[in-house]
């Protein structure tokens, strides 16, 4: 029987677990959630040619029927993941909870800390590509180039694209980022937070430290002051990617201009850097020195994507000189798209949720998937994702 895709079945939790179950599963955008009041409830769930890839289990006792009930789901779909729940600690309803088929178990009343983590070690067990999170920099050598609106929007896209891989968005300037300002969020903890306790507690609060946001990712902003950031060094930079990549299955970086130890900890361990530029003759000189800059740190080049970004604005050069004078081929080009990124900052939401139509959303759909190789819906296969990971593709798109 064949699982379906972000399906969740709970049975008989109470009010208050069920509130929590639904709210954190809500929080990961899994799909479909449904409470069964019923083993009879419950097994109509899988009676329709396709199954929840997860169930949760209310269990009272040693020799409660819920056990038989645990059984007969791991008989019926052998891959579903099952947590139970109970009322205590007990050694016996823990391990006859494992013995009928339980992967976690927690304890009653559930809070949300421990549903967290219980659901980020099925979820990514029941995924095939778990353990393989990807990183893509966003890298711009001066200001002014978009890079804060492209990560952020290209965060949700990516979200958007591949709803079963979570999505982390992380703000690495450290001194005065603005993806906060463009999300409107006021965080409780920052990359500060999220360094010391990859070093203090080898990342186990990580997950509750970044900020889940609408849309299916996971926020980690800059430092709420200045000198904080100066806590972070390359050791303790390159200790948090490798955390992040484990726990999510893509992380986005903006980049900070400047080439401190902290960026190049970043773009050092990047699977892919988005390299932004425009069509103006400053952008292309600093593009020029960063490419430069690159080929001497031995970056391959299928590693290193440009990104013509508002192209369509009045420049200083065409599209062809540019590529005449740089001798790259461009992965793809943005829109300048002012009225949408504008609103949408000024509104504190994503492209994505302001403006779905408009050209710069598209055009972030796109290179989403050029970058993961997951397919857009309704795509041509001809011209799906043009940089799966783990080969080189070539020098990307010709223009």
């Amino acid at each position: 029987m064949k699982p379906h895709k972000n399906s969740v079945v709970v049975l008989e939790a109470s009010g208050s677990d069920w509130d929590v179950i639904r709210e954190r599963l809500a929080a990961r955008n899994v799909g479909q959630v449904r409470r069964a009041e019923s083993a009879d409830d419950m097994a109509r769930s899988f009676d329709n040619g396709s199954s929840p890839n997860l169930a949760v289990v209310s269990v009272e006792s040693a020799s409660d029927s819920s056990l038989e009930v645990i059984k007969g789901l791991k008989r019926r779909c052998p891959d579903l993941q099952i947590i139970a729940t109970g009322p205590s600690p007990e050694p016996g309803l823990i391990l006859g909870a494992v013995r009928a088929g339980a992967v976690e178990y927690l304890v009653r009343p559930l809070e949300s800390v421990e549903v967290d983590e219980a659901l980020d070690r099925v979820l990514r067990s029941a995924d095939p590509r778990a353990g393989t999170g990807k990183s893509i920099a966003v890298y711009s050598a001066k200001g002014g180039l978009g890079a804060t609106t492209v990560a952020v929007n290209l965060a949700f896209a990516i979200a958007r694209l591949d709803a079963r891989r979570r999505v982390a968005l992380v703000d690495s300037v450290v001194h005065g980022g603005d993806v906060r300002v463009f999300l409107d969020v006021k965080p409780n903890h920052t990359i500060k937070d999220v360094a010391e306790d990859v070093l203090t507690q080898d990342g186990r609060s990580l997950d509750t430290l970044l900020q889940a946001y609408p849309g299916g990712v996971w926020v980690c902003t800059d430092p709420n002051l200045p000198d904080e950031g100066e806590l972070l060094d390359r050791s303790s930079t390159e200790a948090v990617m490798r955390h992040l990549t484990d726990l999510f299955g893509f992380t986005v970086v903006d980049c900070e201009h400047n080439m401190t130890d902290r960026a190049l900890a970043i773009l050092d361990s990047a699977d892919r850097i988005v390299l932004l530029t425009h069509l103006t003759v400053p952008a292309v000189r600093s593009l020029q020195r960063t490419l430069d800059l690159f080929s001497r740190l031995k970056y391959p080049e299928d590693k290193v994507q440009l990104v013509v970004n508002r192209h369509g604005a009045k420049g200083d050069i065409t599209l062809g000189d540019f590529q005449k004078v740089i001798q790259r081929d461009i992965l793809t080009t943005l829109p300048n798209d002012y009225q949408a990124t504008v609103t949408a900052a000024a509104h504190g939401q994503p492209v994505h949720q302001v403006a779905p139509k408009s050209k710069f959303a598209k055009a972030l759909d796109v290179l989403a998937a050029q970058l993961t190789g997951v397919e857009q819906p309704g795509a041509d296969r001809k011209k799906r994702g043009l940089l799966a990971w783990g080969r080189s593709s070539g020098n990307g798109t010709k223009l």
